[in-house]
């Protein structure tokens, strides 16, 4: 009954807050608020330890009744954005208010969302021409000649290459300069050094080495895919991306597309999400566009078909295969012309006939500045 009605109050409230609210904003708010503070605060003390299901009976009522008032304050519906300042602090107001509500594993349609999308299929280019040349190579040397590209890719390089001591390289510091990669460079430039077309292993080995995989991605020995995932959900980033993850890259046999969500481009955006995390994906080799996360289900006892149903997700993901390959395999001009030509990426998603319709424009890079005119900024 009491799950029920909360659903319910959070239909009710999803269409009364109108857009996407930052949970550190709904805080605050919260805060101003001498009833909404105390409730918040006492659903803190109630998820310490174990969470609601471990405590008494008339405490875990207690608890309940809390977050049903919560239910009418803007924290029920706030989200948050991708490499935004205090991303961890607002990720963890919002799995405090939706902590019993963990997002399911494949299986299921509807997901919790933590994160706020920042784009939409406009934003991958189409029909890429296969000239005999290493467009990761390309890729590399366009990164080098805008600034922002340049100086969050020097980042991760110095820190993912340079072992920190005889034990390695510092895996910690790589992933967050990963992390702020992907979310601070306009995708003209971290797509195509990611996903790079290539007709030759060379041009592949550069692909699977743009992150660093020695550091960001391998390990001496792989731990089982669950006790990853439990770690992954323990960390409020982790937890948060997976989550957006296992929802814009969810699969779908009905769909011509292969994604339940239609998009192609929100799938990209949460795969490289994940990168910089515990569960940071990459290529498997330099033959395939086939990825993988760092784990096996290996001793995973009667917990087997889980582990491989969530492994799966990561290697056998009929969407995000074909999301990857939509970019890889889409129109891709010369690179380097990007450096003194004006050009525009428009975007093809296969209709319920097979053909194929322009879903807008990506966006245009200026000759003098070489800069992307867009209406997605880098997340400061």
């Amino acid at each position: 009954t009491y799950v029920l009605l909360l659903y319910l109050i959070h239909l009710l409230l999803a269409q009364e807050f109108t857009g996407d609210t930052n949970c550190l904003t709904a805080a605050n708010l919260c805060f101003e608020d001498p009833s909404c503070s105390t409730n918040f605060r006492t659903l803190q003390q109630c998820l310490t330890g174990n969470g609601v299901q471990r405590l008494e009976h008339d405490a875990r009522n207690e608890c309940m009744n809390t977050v049903l008032a919560l239910q009418s304050s803007p924290l029920s519906v706030c989200k948050c954005k991708k490499g935004m300042k205090k991303e961890k602090r607002c990720l963890r107001i919002y799995w405090t208010m939706h902590q019993s509500q963990v997002p399911g594993r494949q299986g299921q349609e509807d997901k919790r969302k933590p994160l706020i999308d920042r784009m939409g299929d406009s934003l991958i280019p189409k029909r890429r021409t296969k000239e005999e040349m290493n467009h990761c190579l390309d890729a590399a040397k366009v990164c080098n000649v805008d600034e922002t590209c340049k100086h969050f890719r020097t980042e991760y390089a110095k820190f993912c290459m340079k072992p920190s001591s005889r034990f390695g390289c510092n895996k910690s510091k790589c992933h967050k300069c990963l992390r702020r990669f992907f979310d601070r460079v306009p995708v003209e430039y971290s797509y195509t050094a990611l996903f790079c077309p290539c007709e030759d292993s060379v041009c592949a080995e550069r692909r699977r080495q743009t992150i660093v995989p020695a550091c960001s991605f391998e390990e001496p020995e792989k731990q089982n895919c669950l006790s990853l995932q439990e770690a992954c959900n323990k960390d409020v980033v982790c937890r948060s991306r997976l989550a957006d993850f296992q929802t814009s890259c969810q699969p779908s046999k009905k769909s011509v597309s292969f994604c339940f969500r239609e998009s192609y481009a929100t799938c990209l955006q949460s795969y490289t999400g994940l990168i910089g995390t515990i569960l940071t994906p990459n290529y498997v080799s330099n033959t395939s566009l086939d990825t993988s996360i760092w784990c096996s289900c290996t001793n995973s006892g009667n917990q087997h078909e889980e582990c491989e149903n969530f492994l799966n997700f990561f290697t056998n993901n009929s969407c995000l295969k074909n999301s990857i390959h939509a970019y890889s395999n889409s129109s891709f001009s010369s690179l380097l012309s990007l450096l003194t030509t004006t050009q525009r990426f428009p975007f093809n998603i296969p209709n319920k006939e097979g053909s194929n319709n322009d879903a807008g424009m990506l966006f245009t890079l200026e000759t003098e500045e070489v800069k992307a005119v867009s209406s997605i900024s880098p997340v400061l």
